[in-house]
């Protein structure tokens, strides 16, 4: 079974593209995964808002 941190980590890899970056610098690449991180949790927010609460962990059909 995967950890939810795992899960987390390959959200981050795939649809927000930091599999292929070319950021330099750890504070760059600091505030972009913090970044990040702030979407995932908006539109699961978004979700929860919309009662659509089974839907909160989707990456797809944001608008």
């Amino acid at each position: 079974m995967r950890s939810a941190v795992e899960r987390v980590n390959s959200r981050i890899d795939d649809p927000f593209g930091f599999k292929k970056h070319y950021i330099r610098g750890f504070k760059k690449m600091q505030l972009r995964v913090g970044l990040a991180l702030c979407v995932m949790l908006a539109m699961a927010l978004g979700k929860i808002k919309e009662n659509k609460a089974e839907q909160m962990r989707s990456l797809v059909k944001a608008a």
